[in-house]
């Protein structure tokens, strides 16, 4: 390749079809999931290039795509996972060209070096900072760093290169908002579940999969592909091949992921109207609310219905707002959601805490459950067996039509909270440990479950509908017409 060739690379790119795809799409989020080699940060890279340029020069002038859409000089925020890794030795090299440790060559930059004004770099001698001639600016960040170094910038385009902590994403999407700003992503989805949850299954987000063999002919050859695959087992194949989440074969509640549709379901299906309009819990439903208070984190509650068919429904989800952890507050915000929401009056309601409640402070020597008694909330102790709450609840959610198994547990849709956490619930480790390679004493990861630890004590406690005999001289009707969506 001539040298005019070599620094002007971007002229010469010639993307495969998915590649060529991602880079004609008009979202404002867009993901690339994709295996190793599989050309998710090249494409990345080369669109930009193409915004810090304001053209993808690789297209004829006269193709519909060829600008970008964006005016004038562009500020970019380019993020990898370390400074002393991913930045200096793939973001960086991508950008201008050099060698490029992770696949041993030396390629060269997406940007045109004409077009460079300039670079910085800081102490150790990686590159933070590129500003073109036409006024754009490339800054390059690392997920190593303090979350609240990306706290009030603003940039018109983003890009990630593998999975970002939460913590970092919200900042950065806070900093586009004035601009109305462009996210770009490109992973191999093995760790940050969260992602799958909060940004996959969104409407406004455009997601692209690579496979590797994808780029067969565009960088890699068959044969690589082949001896590179020949080192993983089954689980990684389907990641660093296809591009597909890892955690996802490491959930603890997998069945709940893939038959979502059938646990999910719209409040409407799950219970009945009042004269009023209103849902209604009838009478002959048992009611079961289990609380997780912590003396920091925000304390959180669950209820559970037991419907005479021994179907169990979970109707209510609580967190405490972020900053207000007072245990007195959040025993008037639980009264008040069983009133107002759930309808249900106090003494139908069976209570569980967990046992660390009881534990007294040793300022005033009073205990959080004191507080709750104090509100009228009276509570038992949960169960704090995890591993036999799981089976417990595994076995709720059996589903095989095949054999005639149902499921005995489902969720109304509105409660975003307790969905979130059953599809990142991952076994520990699961991204850095094989399956051949994992004890057979599996551990969940302790993070964000704290509305699963009450569904645990809630389903350990086995909830029971009330005795219709009570309400027969009342004249209550139970109605079965349920919908389950299987």
């Amino acid at each position: 390749m001539d040298r005019r060739r070599r620094e002007e690379s971007i002229r010469y790119w010639a993307p495969h079809a998915k590649q060529d795809a991602a880079h004609r799409d008009k979202a404002r989020i867009r993901v690339v999931f994709g295996g190793n080699r599989s050309g998710k940060s090249e494409f990345c890279s080369k669109e930009v290039a193409a915004f810090a340029l304001g053209a993808r020069l690789w297209l004829p002038e006269d193709d519909p795509d060829y600008l970008t859409g964006r005016k004038g000089p562009q500020k970019i925020l380019c993020v990898g996972e370390s400074f002393n890794e991913q930045v200096k030795k793939v973001l960086v090299p991508k950008m201008l060209g050099g060698f490029i440790e992770e696949t041993g060559e030396t390629v060269p930059g997406s940007l045109p070096a004409a077009e460079i004004k300039g670079t910085k770099k800081n102490q150790q001698g990686v590159t933070t900072f590129i500003e073109l001639r036409n006024g754009s600016q490339l800054h390059f960040q690392s997920y190593d760093q303090d979350p609240a170094l990306f706290e009030s910038t603003d940039f018109d385009v983003v890009w990630f290169d593998e999975p970002m902590p939460y913590s970092i994403w919200i900042p950065v999407q806070r900093g586009l908002v004035d601009r109305m700003g462009v996210t770009i992503c490109a992973m191999t989805p093995l760790r940050e579940p969260w992602i799958h949850q909060k940004i996959v299954k969104r409407e406004d987000v455009s997601v692209y999969v690579f496979y590797t063999q994808d780029n067969v002919g565009f960088g890699l050859s068959q044969a690589g592909v082949d001896d590179f695959a020949r080192n993983l087992d089954e689980n990684e194949k389907r990641t660093r091949l296809r591009g597909e989440f890892f955690h996802l074969q490491g959930l603890v509640y997998d069945l709940y992921v893939r038959n979502s549709h059938i646990y999910r379901q719209p409040r409407e299906k799950l219970l009945e109207k009042g004269p009023d309009g209103r849902f209604l819990i009838p009478h002959d439903w048992g009611v079961t609310m289990a609380i997780d208070p912590h003396p920091r984190t925000p304390h959180h509650a669950v209820w559970v219905v037991a419907r005479p068919d021994e179907r169990l429904i979970v109707v209510g989800e609580l967190r405490a707002p972020e900053g207000n952890n007072n245990v007195a507050e959040f025993a008037k915000q639980i009264l008040n959601y069983e009133r107002n929401f759930l309808r249900v009056h106090s003494d139908r309601i069976r209570r569980l805490i967990d046992p660390s409640a009881k534990i007294k402070n040793p300022v005033d020597g009073r205990s959080m459950w004191d507080v709750f008694c104090d509100a009228g909330i009276y509570t038992v102790n949960g169960s704090k067996n995890r591993d036999g709450c799981i089976a417990m609840t595994k076995e709720h959610l059996r589903y095989s039509p095949e054999e005639g198994i149902y499921p005995t547990l489902f969720f109304c849709d509105d409660l975003p909270g307790i969905h979130d956490e059953l599809g990142q619930y991952i076994w520990d480790d699961w991204t850095t440990r094989t399956g051949q390679y994992k004890t057979e004493k599996q551990v969940p990861r302790d993070k964000d479950d704290h509305f699963i630890e009450n569904l645990h004590r809630i389903i350990a406690d086995e909830p029971r509908p009330i005795d219709p005999a009570m309400f027969e001289a009342q004249g209550d009707v139970y109605t079965s017409d349920f919908s389950a969506g299987y």
